[in-house]
């Protein structure tokens, strides 16, 4: 069957419909429990889940995949070329035939899908819907198990926090400029550190934020270049669990030597801001309510959220968001934020941002329970090191 064959839809049968790689796609790893860096087929109708994988991935499929059953592509392709009288079959064509020895009618697919094989399958006669997000909502309700996977990888990111702050404090002032064991302390130097520190418990970490001075101020600057005394060093890691592929996500703001007055005041104020938020989630309670909680705590502490000079200065982003298999998942800890639910695993990240003072965000990362949430991040926040 090609994909432009009609399809005899006889009793209509509703099927999700997936493909792509699940290295990207943290919805497919989720479901189907394969880790694959190119693209593959997922089905799940009336409650069974398959795999249609390429010879190369099926031994591994079998083994490692939470699926009910296994399909060869070069099998389901032979089947395909037969019923087409030996021509060749394209690969929208695969898919359809094997949509069809399933009994499949209509599709659930997602925003992302792939525009050419939707189209493709829509001229074989499938019908396709492409659900909204959350695909899966029961992906934001973590169980026990991800919960210690989360754990896990949110000790080694405390522990890669820790390793840099020692590093900041072990180091000397030469001119202003920190300096460790004879050479410059850079950004870069440091950075290269730290992710050595991931990789070798067992975590993978690309980019990081080590962001000095106004350099911060830009909350996704993901910093650069010498780091000097005086000024607020925002550090943010977020690795990923090389077996788990879970994420971590932590943030910390330092000063080597010692705060000024109003240095001290912008801490102290995220430092209160962050406390009150983790204090106030538990289930029930909405995301927006503990922003706004954050929000009127600063308003109070005179730090105002507003444009100077064509940028944004204060507060301007969320106070959190979900932590899973995405760095950034569901729910949101913002304006419009949804009610939270118990098993639902957030970070909790306020920050101000002020130009010619620094920037100052302070992150951990929560479990809601059934009577408010627990902490996954036990390290210290101090400001002077």
């Amino acid at each position: 069957m090609s994909a432009a064959t009609p399809l005899d839809r006889g009793a209509e049968k509703t099927a999700t419909l997936f493909v792509d790689d699940s290295e990207r796609n943290s919805d497919l790893y989720w479901k189907s429990g394969f880790w694959a860096g190119d693209p593959f087929i997922f089905v799940e109708s009336e409650g069974k889940t398959h795999l249609l994988l390429s010879d190369l991935e099926l031994g591994r499929g079998k083994k490692e995949s939470r699926v009910d059953e296994v399909h060869s592509y070069s099998a389901v392709l032979k089947s395909a070329r037969e019923q087409a009288g030996g021509e060749n079959v394209p690969y929208d064509g695969v898919i359809a035939h094997f949509l069809h020895l399933l009994g499949v009618t209509d599709l659930r697919v997602s925003a992302s899908f792939p525009l050419r094989i939707a189209d493709q399958l829509r001229a074989a006669g499938f019908k396709i819907e492409a659900a909204s997000d959350p695909f899966f909502p029961d992906r934001g309700r973590k169980t026990s198990g991800e919960i210690a996977q989360l754990e896990e990888i949110q000790q080694i990111t405390e522990s890669a926090m820790l390793f840099a702050i020692e590093e900041i404090r072990k180091a000397e002032v030469v001119d202003r400029f920190l300096h460790l064991d004879g050479t410059p302390l850079t950004v870069e130097r440091l950075k290269t550190a730290v992710r050595l520190h991931c990789l070798e418990r067992g975590a993978a970490l690309g980019e990081l934020i080590i962001a000095p001075g106004d350099q911060g101020c830009d909350p996704h600057n993901f910093g650069s270049g010498p780091l000097s005394a005086g000024e607020t060093i925002i550090i943010d890691i977020f690795p990923r669990h090389l077996e788990s592929r879970f994420w971590g996500d932590m943030t910390r703001t330092v000063l080597k030597g010692t705060a000024s007055d109003e240095q001290h005041r912008l801490y102290a104020a995220v430092a209160e801001a962050q406390v009150a938020a983790v204090d106030q989630i538990a289930p029930g309670v909405s995301g927006a309510d503990v922003h706004q909680t954050v929000q009127e705590i600063f308003a109070r502490a005179e730090f105002p959220t507003e444009i100077r000079d064509g940028d944004w200065v204060g507060f301007f982003h969320g106070t959190g968001h979900g932590v899973g298999l995405d760095i950034h998942e569901l729910p949101r800890i913002s304006q419009g934020g949804p009610p939270l639910e118990e098993g639902m695993v957030v970070t909790v990240e306020p920050g101000l941002y002020y130009p010619g003072l620094g920037g100052c965000r302070i992150e951990d990362v929560v479990v809601v329970t059934s009577d408010g949430c627990r902490n996954l991040n036990h390290a210290p926040k101090v400001l002077e090191v």
